[in-house]
């Protein structure tokens, strides 16, 4: 091996050890910080399908002394449930719901009211759909549709519009994802409401 060849092939031993090491650092330094804006996201979005108001500026500790004194946490099989108080009664539960959209997954929590007959609201934290088409799910036009919707007795719950029993509009220009988030809310709520025929 010529002595060039030798000393190209240290060289890029050490850059790489170099930026591995770098970069391990940057994650070991970083990931509280992450961990803590998605609880704060997740708890947020929790707040929001409640329709117990947080403003946009709201600092992390107030959201989380507002969260303290109306959520409840608990588990109800393989679901984390959140119930929600509000001045001591019962405003309902909540729970994660997920299903794949047109490029991924797409997690969300949807709320609903203790007789389980009535979407409170809906709240996305994360997808990987197209921004300005299927990523317009995050907009809040898209999200207040479906708050205080009464559910019908059979499975699925909810239409888009046209649809005589439409109850909400889809995307214009992304009706994969509008499809995919309706499915995923009518099968998520059926496997709740299913899993709570014994009492929650």
């Amino acid at each position: 091996m010529k002595k060039g060849s030798l000393y190209a092939i240290i060289f890029m031993i050490l850059i790489t050890a170099t930026f591995t090491f770098a970069l391990a650092a940057l994650n070991e330094n970083t990931s509280t910080r992450i961990e803590a804006n998605q609880l704060l996201k997740q708890q947020r979005a929790i707040l929001y399908v409640f329709n117990i108001s947080t403003e946009s500026r709201m600092p992390a500790d107030e959201i989380n002394r507002l969260y303290r004194q109306h959520i409840q946490e608990g588990t109800l099989g393989n679901y984390a449930v959140y119930e929600a108080f509000q001045d001591g009664n019962p405003l309902g539960y909540a729970f994660s719901i997920e299903g794949s959209g047109l490029w991924g997954s797409i997690r969300g929590i949807v709320a609903m009211n203790p007789e389980l007959d009535k979407i409170i609201g809906v709240d996305f934290l994360a997808h990987s759909e197209t921004p300005g088409l299927g990523g317009r799910i995050d907009e809040l036009w898209f999200k207040e549709q479906f708050r205080n919707i009464s559910l019908g007795d059979t499975y699925p719950f909810i239409f888009y519009k046209p649809a005589q029993e439409g109850l909400v509009d889809s995307i214009s220009g992304a009706t994969a994802t509008s499809k995919a988030v309706l499915n995923i809310i009518n099968e998520d709520i059926h496997s709740f409401k299913e899993k709570t025929k014994g009492g929650i």
